[in-house]
């Protein structure tokens, strides 16, 4: 009888820790993640946010854009995404680490300084030439 419960709570356990993971890697831990991966995934997975580095003006436009697209939630549930995002997903790519690949800008973003700190400036159509390796390399 005793191992019959040991089981019973062993199996519990393991069901519980399934399911309170998900295969969002790239979303860091913090509050909000778990409104966001249950809004979001409505309609796409909640990862694609994750190559994007916007402010809170930013994300909160995204956020209204996606709900009159028909996302699902309230008015507290995409202020709790807002904020989120603007926390895990800021502009210049420093987001917490949880597996992202935070070296791809997103688009439209500034392109990274090269290893003097500055950044090389964009020719007429916008295009931002390569980086030159320091002499001797």
């Amino acid at each position: 009888m005793r191992l019959l419960a040991v089981a019973a709570i062993l199996s519990i356990t393991a069901v519980a820790t399934a399911l309170a993971q998900d295969d969002y890697k790239t979303l860091p831990p913090g509050p909000g993640r778990d409104v966001t991966v249950k809004v979001c995934s409505q309609c796409h997975s909640p990862e694609l946010v994750s190559s994007q580095r916007l402010d809170q003006a930013g994300w909160k436009d995204l956020v209204s854009q996606m709900a009159n697209n028909g996302a699902q939630a309230t008015d507290d549930e995409f202020a709790q995404i807002t904020q989120y995002l603007a926390t895990s997903f800021p502009p210049g790519g420093a987001a917490p680490a949880a597996g992202a690949d935070a070296a791809a800008p997103a688009p439209g973003a500034a392109p990274p300084a090269d290893a003097a700190g500055a950044t090389p400036p964009a020719d007429a159509a916008g295009a931002t030439p390569p980086a030159t390796p320091p002499a001797g390399q």
